[in-house]
């Protein structure tokens, strides 16, 4: 089967809520009749984009924007392919599967990821790999990779799982870390790694080592 494919018929104004890619349908025909809210209104998926293909469960976006918020939160054995930018909350809350992202992401991407995969080949904002905007809990499980660079308060409170960050990360990461492994390439921002508990760090950027007081068994490879 093809993997079903999405792309927007017009540019949108409205932020749209992608979820509903979440969610378990027997085929695309009822994703297509799948209803969603677009500003004030509301509309069948089919009457906003473009959609063909068979594979529920390989999806592809294509041309997305950064208003499109939510793809891929709590999705559970789906594998999304997104081509463009994202909104907020990319992967939040994923249970398994794999998100894959050529382009850039708004703020809580991976934010409390319970497992699966997320590739972002762009950069990433804050709360990247967090706590959500409506709890207290950092990754709990999964993988996350991030090519480029990666916004303030990120990997929060991370309980278990592996990260790797290729580029620069922004102030006040991974605090509260509880377990799991993280590499990060380029350059860490202020207040590092406060109150960290266990796991392991990989930098190259040695400054953190001055901020930061090993507690436990945590630890920082250079």
């Amino acid at each position: 089967m093809n993997p079903v494919i999405l792309k927007l018929k017009k540019k949108i104004k409205y932020r749209i809520d992608m979820s509903f890619l979440s969610n378990s349908y027997k085929d695309a025909s009822r994703l297509s009749s799948q209803i969603i809210s677009y500003g004030n209104k509301q509309f069948k998926v089919k009457e906003l984009f473009n959609i063909k293909g068979s594979d529920i469960k390989n999806i592809i976006i294509q041309s997305s924007v950064d208003l499109m918020d939510n793809i891929g939160k709590e999705l559970n054995n789906i594998n999304i392919t997104v081509y463009g930018n994202v909104g907020y909350s990319f992967g939040e809350q994923m249970l398994s599967g794999k998100l894959i992202l050529y382009g850039n992401a708004l703020d809580y991407a991976a934010s409390g990821i319970k497992g699966g995969s997320i590739f972002i080949y762009g950069n990433s904002g804050d709360y990247t790999g967090g706590k959500t905007n409506h709890g207290n809990v950092g990754i709990v499980d999964g993988f996350l990779y991030v090519k480029g660079n990666v916004g303030n308060n990120s990997i929060e409170r991370m309980r278990r799982g592996n990260v790797i960050i290729e580029g620069n990360i922004g102030d006040y990461a991974c605090n509260d870390m509880l377990s799991g492994t993280i590499i990060i390439k380029g350059k860490i921002g202020k207040i590092f790694a406060e109150g960290m508990k266990r796991g392991t760090i990989f930098t190259k950027d040695k400054k953190a080592v001055k901020e930061y007081a090993k507690s436990n068994d945590a630890e920082y490879n250079f």
